[in-house]
């Protein structure tokens, strides 16, 4: 080699090292740039040449500029954030039931289910006493109208849920849009994989987008030579280099719901974790299983006073009386009228009264329910009231059964129930529905309170109904399986609490593990500002070196050329 070929030579290790720092200082420039992937020049050593029997080097070249990714990590680090995201929808889910089934305020189910059985013991101790009846029933209704509020609390929640799918639609196709333009991008500028470069701060974007993808869902991610990557969530591709497969947001009117499926196959997007899976979950599960607690305390509520108040009477019977339970099949045997309570074979007795209380007629409706042709209907126990002397019943359009005296001095109670049938048509009860949708207290008790009943055997006669409703909220009841109605509730709750610590546990430990792998990831991937002050320092001292070369070289050239 020629004084001039080791010019040439200083002179490409000149250019390497003012590339180098120029890598060097963009490194340090993003040192606190989210998303950005620290670069390293590729450099190698130029092709020997051949001088007699020497091998001469020829320097170096630089072949690259690349940037510095673990893709395992970075995978890893993808699962663990799908999966912490879907953990922390979870706890937010369960927070809010909590917020909304609290109870420190005192106003809460169990602190109402508390005051309406203090105030049957407070009648309890002066029966006759119309203020405490009122009481009683002020007590129900703040009751039914918690429950109600409740559940409508848990219903709203459970719609915001639908419009947060919604919008995780949008954001899902946001994103693989922008993937997909990178791809194109990337495997442009790279040349389909031939350059040795890496398209530095597209492919930065794209990661970031990447990982706000796998937030909202659980994707694989499979690069190819070219630099494009295809993304997958199932066994379905969203994105395959520059293609992608929107998603939409589909309601079903027969479920009530929204579900994100894909657009071109109408598919639904079979997510596991992110985001998406966890408000399905919650939407589906969570919120429904609580408002399934929430429905069977009120059913169970519901059922188990009415079961009793429809035995007794209050401390004056009824002059006309309107069943609360529309839309029933009245022509139909018992078991397909479409009445919600069970219903056994058995009887009831109509008792008439003049003005001054005296029992004009007592007369027994048998309820027949043997599973056999001429089982009792609605119609036929209607037509057997209305043939009691003095009193008219009749069915109406909507299944609701009328019931009143012919005389305005006249009135009607019911005692010895077995049947259930009047519980199940809503004659004589004392709440009306059968959800903490629709629980509400019985209109004509809230507009004559003297009709809540408290005895058994006849008017005024004793107070055995209303010692049987005394605690009725704590004792075991068979319409709950052998449990009580306070019990039914607790173990909602218990449920919530109980899955709301073992999902905060679940959500520490994946935070940790997000938290380490994002560590591991910015170890290998970020910039570290003492190893780039050594790189720099370094590209310094081969600077140098390669200018005093070539000025050595200059030296010695001008020495030969005054020879």
């Amino acid at each position: 080699m020629s004084l001039f070929g080791t010019i040439q030579q200083s002179s490409g290790a000149l250019q390497t090292a003012q590339i180098g720092l120029q890598v060097v200082g963009n490194n340090v420039a993003n040192a606190n740039t989210p998303g950005y992937l620290r670069q390293t020049l590729q450099q190698v050593p130029a092709v020997a040449f051949r001088n007699g029997n020497l091998l001469q080097g020829h320097g170096v070249r630089p072949v690259g500029i690349t940037q510095t990714v673990d893709a395992n990590v970075v995978e890893r680090m993808f699962q663990a954030r799908s999966a912490l995201e879907a953990a922390e929808f979870l706890d937010n889910t369960y927070s809010q039931l909590e917020q909304i089934a609290n109870d420190l305020d005192n106003t809460g189910i169990n602190s109402q289910l508390t005051a309406f059985n203090n105030s049957l013991h407070e009648l309890s101790t002066r029966p006759n006493d119309v203020s405490l009846s009122e009481f009683v029933i002020l007590q129900a209704d703040t009751l039914a109208q918690r429950l109600q509020s409740t559940r409508e609390q848990v219903l709203q929640r459970r719609t915001t849920v639908d419009s947060e799918i919604e919008a995780m639609a949008r954001d899902i196709n946001r994103l693989t849009s922008r993937i997909a333009e990178a791809n194109l991008t990337i495997a442009t500028v790279e040349g389909g994989g031939l350059l040795r470069s890496d398209a530095t701060g597209v492919r930065d974007q794209r990661l970031l987008d990447l990982e706000e993808l796998a937030a909202i869902v659980d994707i694989n991610i499979q690069e190819q030579e070219s630099g494009a990557i295809s993304v997958f969530v199932g066994g379905d591709y969203l994105v395959v280099d520059g293609t992608t497969r929107e998603v939409e947001a589909v309601y079903s009117s027969v479920q009530g719901q929204v579900s994100v499926n894909i657009a071109e196959t109408d598919s639904p997007l079979d997510a596991k974790q992110g985001r998406l899976a966890s408000a399905i979950q919650a939407r589906d599960g969570v919120f429904e299983g609580f408002l399934e607690g929430l429905d069977a305390t009120a059913s169970a509520l519901i059922q188990g006073v009415n079961s009793i108040h429809t035995q007794g009477q209050g401390s004056e019977g009824f002059e006309k009386l309107v069943s609360s339970l529309p839309d029933a099949e009245f022509g139909v045997p018992l078991d397909n009228a479409g009445l919600s309570s069970n219903i056994q074979n058995g009887y009831f007795d109509v008792t008439l009264h003049d003005s001054d209380g005296s029992v004009l007629s007592t007369t027994r409706i048998d309820v027949r329910k043997l599973d056999q042709v001429g089982d009792s209907t609605i119609q036929s126990i209607v037509d057997e009231i209305n043939l009691i002397d003095g009193i008219d019943a009749s069915v109406g359009l909507n299944g609701r059964i009328t019931i009143e005296t012919e005389s305005p001095d006249n009135r009607f109670t019911f005692a010895n129930e077995n049947s259930g049938f009047l519980a199940a048509a809503g004659i004589n009860t004392f709440f009306t529905g059968t959800t903490a949708g629709d629980i509400a207290v019985n209109e004509q008790l809230i507009e004559n309170p003297k009709l809540l009943a408290i005895s058994r055997n006849g008017i005024g006669e004793d107070t055995e109904i209303l010692i049987e409703l005394v605690d009725l909220v704590d004792r075991p009841l068979d319409v709950v399986g052998g449990r009580s109605i306070r019990s039914e509730y607790e173990e909602s709750i218990a449920r919530l609490a109980q899955q709301t610590r073992l999902n905060g546990s679940a959500s520490e430990g994946l935070r940790n593990l997000y938290d380490s792998l994002q560590n591991q990831h910015l170890a290998i991937s970020g910039v570290n500002i003492d190893e780039e002050s050594i790189k720099m320092i370094s590209y310094q001292r081969a600077f140098q070196a390669s200018s005093r070369v070539i000025t050595t070289a200059a030296e010695m050239l001008d020495i030969l050329v005054n020879l």
